[in-house]
């Protein structure tokens, strides 16, 4: 099992990052995808990316988001991958639209709390007739400019080695959804929701209230205050905002959200 950060841990240095999401430029939809041409500086960009998934991989320090969902289908999640010193060198938001919306994720790639590089992968059911598997990467200046996209598009993902990348209109992505979801701020603020009981387990259920809410699910491993007061008082505490920790644990290639503490807010 591992024990994730605390949320909150993320906002040591969100001060100086500028706020980021998925958008096309609008002088640039109509264009039509010619080969591309590389940036000037793009292979000294692709060892910069390289050398944070090294740093990543070797030291394995993350903070989880919870895994949000709503009734409609849709998910959310965010693992922030962390320096030694707690700076946050890559944002991955997985995200699922709902039936016939677009799924995937997205990488931020950050230089002081600004992506430099952001890449896509997501399955395009724009044309549900015929969806299509899509890698999208966007360059970035040092104030947060979108300098050249470049895409692939296929009918599988397999096939992306076989394709060879061609222009696409600058595409900006932004991370400010992605940055609530990890600290839990507006449709992501955490308020009580009741629990799911079963004859095996029972899940405490936190997030936002009603059908277009998002909320998630912890198992339930132990009892402790804040488990028991809100088993006795699940009414009256309906709605209450509140914070919890947990951990993400796998069983044979399943991941879980394990419950390991709470506290009321109000």
């Amino acid at each position: 099992m591992k024990t994730q950060l605390w949320i909150i841990v993320a906002l040591l240095f969100i001060g100086s990052v500028a706020l980021f999401s998925c958008e096309n430029s609008k002088s640039k939809e109509t264009e039509i995808a010619t080969s591309y041409q590389k940036l000037s500086n793009e292979e000294s960009i692709d060892a910069e990316i390289k050398t944070i998934d090294d740093e990543i991989a070797k030291s394995d320090q993350i903070a989880n988001s919870l895994n949000y969902s709503k009734e409609n289908g849709e998910a959310i999640q965010v693992i922030a991958h962390l320096s030694s010193n707690n700076e946050i060198l890559k944002l991955e938001e997985k995200f699922t639209g709902g039936e016939g919306k677009n799924t995937g994720k997205i990488l931020y790639y950050l230089k002081n709390g600004i992506p430099f590089t952001t890449k896509e992968l997501f399955e395009d059911y724009t044309d549900a007739q015929h969806p299509k598997f899509v890698e999208r990467i966007s360059y970035y200046d040092v104030k947060g400019n979108v300098m050249a996209t470049k895409e692939k598009r296929v009918n599988y993902e397999e096939e992306l080695p076989n394709v060879n990348y061609v222009s696409a209109p600058k595409h900006t992505c932004k991370m400010d959804k992605a940055m609530r979801v990890l600290n839990q701020k507006g449709e992501f603020e955490l308020t009580f929701q009741g629990f799911v009981e079963t004859d095996a387990l029972n899940y405490l259920i936190v997030g936002q209230p009603g059908e277009n809410g998002y909320t998630s699910a912890m198992r339930i491993e132990f009892n402790d205050k804040f488990i028991v007061d809100a088993f006795k008082n699940q009414r009256k505490y309906l709605n209450r905002k509140c914070r919890v920790s947990f951990a993400v644990s796998e069983n044979s290639g399943f991941e879980y959200q394990v419950y390991t503490g709470g506290e009321w807010l109000d």
